[in-house]
């Protein structure tokens, strides 16, 4: 069964809690996206939410906004963890001392590794490399999403889905972009963990994001 995640982007604590009202009737998760925010409460925040939550801090050089330093990011993510929220998700690409600091004191909020990878796609063999190294860090949860530039993108993200049910491990891999549209549709129907949809257009998190009430119709063509 396909999940949906809608990621919240808001300015403050109260824009927040307004959009993440008007998403739980459509998400089965929400993800808090820190970067995009001026000030937040993140107690008020995750205790509104009555969907699990995903806290996030994303940097620029992964398609976010932050700017903010690794030993900063590590606060908020612990802070949230600390708050109740369900998962934090780190970037791979922070330095190992930050992400073994957070994994050590995440206590039982599940910890997503993420990567974003904006130039391209990777080979096969590139992707799955990236992959193991990933899920030799213990998360719980292994995020891969690249750029696509061809159709035949998609194919190899969604590839990694199969290798990781097979070691076992919870894997979101779809593409970014116009053209990674199929994978964002096609990733939960093939095993992928959960696919992320914006609350309504203009709100996407991400390039080629579909807002979910559309997100949700495509789907039920295909199962029908």
């Amino acid at each position: 069964m396909a999940m949906f995640c809608i990621s919240i982007l808001s300015q403050n604590t109260e824009e927040a809690l307004e959009k993440i009202a008007g998403a739980e009737q459509l998400a089965d998760i929400l993800e808090i996206r820190l970067d995009v925010m001026e000030s937040f409460d993140l107690g008020k925040i995750v205790s509104a939410a009555s969907k699990p939550v995903i806290v996030t801090y994303r940097s620029k050089k992964e398609a976010g906004r932050g700017s903010a330093d690794y030993g900063t990011r590590v606060r908020y993510l612990l802070k949230a963890a600390e708050v109740g929220a369900d998962f934090v998700d780190v970037e791979f690409s922070m330095p190992l001392e930050f992400r073994k600091n957070l994994s050590q004191r995440r206590n039982t909020c599940q910890l997503i590794v993420s990567t974003h990878l904006l130039n391209g796609t990777p080979s096969r063999e590139d992707l799955e490399e990236v992959f193991r190294k990933m899920a030799a860090t213990g998360a719980d949860i292994v995020k891969i999403v690249t750029q696509a530039r061809t159709p035949q993108d998609n194919l190899r993200v969604l590839g990694l889905i199969s290798l990781a049910k097979n070691l076992g491990i919870k894997i979101i891999a779809f593409c970014m972009g116009p053209m990674g549209r199929i994978s964002r549709i096609a990733s939960p129907l093939m095993g992928g963990y959960l696919t992320f949809a914006s609350l309504e257009t203009g709100e996407e998190s991400a390039s080629g994001q579909i807002p979910i009430r559309e997100m949700k119709k495509i789907l039920d063509i295909i199962l029908s």
